[in-house]
């Protein structure tokens, strides 16, 4: 009986159970849903602050924009060569403004959006074990202590916090929320 559950098991089609493919698809998800939720505001009201918003849909793209540069640093990825300074400007405790001349147009940030979420699916699925048991930056290490922490909390969470802030946006500015 033992040996016809082990030769079961091996003879299935189901694959193990890998939580990066679980990380990779809430990322993808993610994605999706941050795009649908920018593509249908007007340019002209990218920079807007209903109410008490701040975090308006250009500061959101390009702070979640300069977060992926992190992540691709991370792994080692030439790709954004810049990521320190993009952090500098959008990161954490940066203040979104209302002037559209301090953020790159609607389209250059869903583009770069788009490139760099492709670029780290690709680059973390072929990666992630080598790179993810790794020591955080010493800056992370309270919250995080290897490199997969950081890439998961940011390609996952960070993703999340920041949709809910956009829905918020698209109601305090009264455009409709997607169905």
């Amino acid at each position: 009986m033992r040996g016809e559950i082990g030769v079961a098991f091996l003879m299935s089609t189901h694959q193990p159970y890998q939580p990066i493919r679980t990380t990779l698809r809430i990322f993808g998800m993610a994605h999706q849903f941050i795009r649908q939720g920018v593509e249908d505001i007007p340019e002209s009201r990218m920079t807007e602050q209903p109410g008490t918003l701040v975090n308006h849909p250009a500061w959101t793209l390009a702070h979640l924009n300069a977060y992926a540069g992190l992540v691709l640093a991370l792994l080692d990825d030439p790709s954004v060569p810049n990521a320190d300074a993009e952090l500098e400007k959008f990161g954490y405790g940066s203040a979104p403004v209302a002037d559209p001349g301090a953020y790159a147009t609607k389209a250059e940030l869903l583009a770069r959006f788009s490139e760099r979420h492709e670029r780290i699916a690709a680059i973390v699925a072929d990666k992630h074990a080598e790179y993810f048991p790794r020591p955080s930056p010493e800056k992370f290490q309270p919250h995080a202590s290897c490199i997969g922490d950081v890439a998961s909390i940011l390609m996952t969470t960070h993703l999340g916090y920041h949709l809910g802030q956009l829905n918020q946006w698209r109601r305090a500015a009264g455009i409709a929320s997607k169905k």
